[in-house]
């Protein structure tokens, strides 16, 4: 029986499901029908390529690890019938104390089947779960080029940061999570997740992307300061407060590694908003703070002191969650904010879209998440499904896409106001 050590992060994400569903979606459209068949045995293949996928988190009774299944069995991929929109079916929610970490299925709808990834978020970040969706889509059309893992759970990627702790610092006794909240705008409800989905062409990102980028900054800058602006909108906040987002160190590193597990740590910058600013404003405040978090060795000490500091069993870590539920149904949220980027996928035949959501807590405000695929990017936003979170989401979206259009003119020219 193979086992690996459970991370604090991995724990922290697991307790994630005491405020909602803590599950990551990938969603491929096609514009026709695959062969279920074939889709399944793509499906054991990633499975077999990666043990934590058919591995349990085990937790509660002492160090937290994860202990690999074996054998590793792909259920059927099942086929569900969509004869009309295809958003509610998305989200189903998967079990990190069970045997498998995600599912596969398809959604048939008229004009063509969608490929629904469901995984853990325990298990994998949103790059990880890219890096499979793009090894699912590649072992469906080149069967057997998916090769199996050998040796068993690989070591988690993040157990080098315990080197870069210096041995004259001693650790931390315990890390408290940092958590200033906002006025929730949607309220909480218990109802079935869904998300809203709205998207902004590539002529439009390519314009956005320009102008950020001659400002020293990047795309993921201007996705974060429409969102903070957007949620002053909504909120009515204007005083310092935290924005979250999660940096995956593999990028940050360059290192190479491809370990599925979930490799992001959190990070924030403190902004506020007193004379009612717009991007002009924000947007250099943005980029100029995220700048100084990548010459600080971004997530790296975050990541450092949570793995350091979290009990072996992660109970201690479970608890700070829960305290976070509690103010959360006080009606407080969190602003948290996801964008994975590109996503890379092989161009298998009729696949026409991708994009990336996340469902979240039980407050819309903490699972706002875009991705860009062949140059679209799509903004996902996941709400508890009642009238008022389905109406604020909407609202939410549609404010965001104005503050990050705000800096591209009707005619394509570039501008900020």
């Amino acid at each position: 029986m193979y086992t690996r050590e459970a991370s604090a992060l991995d724990l922290f994400t697991d307790s994630v499901r005491c405020m909602g569903d803590a599950t990551l979606c990938a969603v491929l459209e096609f514009d026709r029908r695959l062969d279920p068949l074939a889709l399944r045995d793509a499906t054991h293949a990633c499975l077999l390529a990666h043990p934590v996928l058919h591995s349990r988190l085990v937790r509660g009774n002492g160090a937290a690890f994860w202990e690999q299944i074996e054998p590793a069995n792909a259920p059927p991929v099942t086929v569900e019938e969509c004869p009309g929109h295809y958003y509610p079916y998305v989200i189903s929610p998967i079990d990190p104390y069970g045997g498998l970490q995600f599912q596969v299925r398809v959604l048939r709808r008229p004009a063509g089947d969608v490929i629904v990834i469901n995984c853990s978020h325990a298990a994998a970040d949103g790059f990880g779960l890219v890096s499979l969706a793009s090894q699912l889509l590649t072992a469906y059309a080149e069967p057997a080029s998916i090769p199996p893992a050998t040796g068993g759970i690989p070591p988690r990627d993040t157990l080098w940061t315990r080197e870069l702790v210096q041995e004259n610092r001693p650790a931390p006794g315990v890390v408290k999570v940092e958590n200033p909240m906002w006025r929730d705008p949607f309220g909480m409800s218990r109802q079935s997740s869904s998300y809203h989905k709205d998207t902004v062409n590539p002529a439009e990102v390519g314009a956005i992307h320009a102008h950020v980028k001659s400002l020293g900054g990047n795309m993921n800058d201007a996705v974060m300061a429409g969102y903070f602006l957007a949620l002053c909108d909504l909120t009515g906040q204007t005083a310092p407060m935290d924005l979250f987002f999660p940096v995956n160190l593999r990028q940050h590193l360059k290192d190479g590694s491809r370990v599925m597990c979930n490799q992001s740590t959190n990070v924030c910058i403190r902004l506020a908003r007193p004379h009612a600013e717009g991007m002009e404003e924000i947007l250099p405040r943005v980029i100029d703070e995220t700048r100084r978090l990548k010459r600080s060795g971004i997530g790296i000490a975050e990541q450092v002191g949570m793995d350091l500091a979290c009990d072996p069993a992660g109970t201690w870590v479970h608890e700070e969650v829960a305290r976070m539920a509690a103010l959360q149904r006080e009606g407080m949220a969190d602003i948290f904010i996801s964008n994975p980027g590109v996503i890379a996928l092989p161009n298998v035949d009729g696949l026409t879209d991708a994009y990336l959501c996340y469902p979240g807590g039980y407050m819309p405000t903490t699972c706002f998440m875009t991705s860009t695929f062949r140059g679209k990017m799509t903004i996902t936003m996941g709400y508890q499904n009642s009238r008022r979170a389905r109406a604020g989401t909407n609202k939410a979206v549609q404010l965001f896409r104005h503050y990050l259009m705000s800096v591209v003119e009707d005619g394509g020219e570039i501008r900020t106001r």
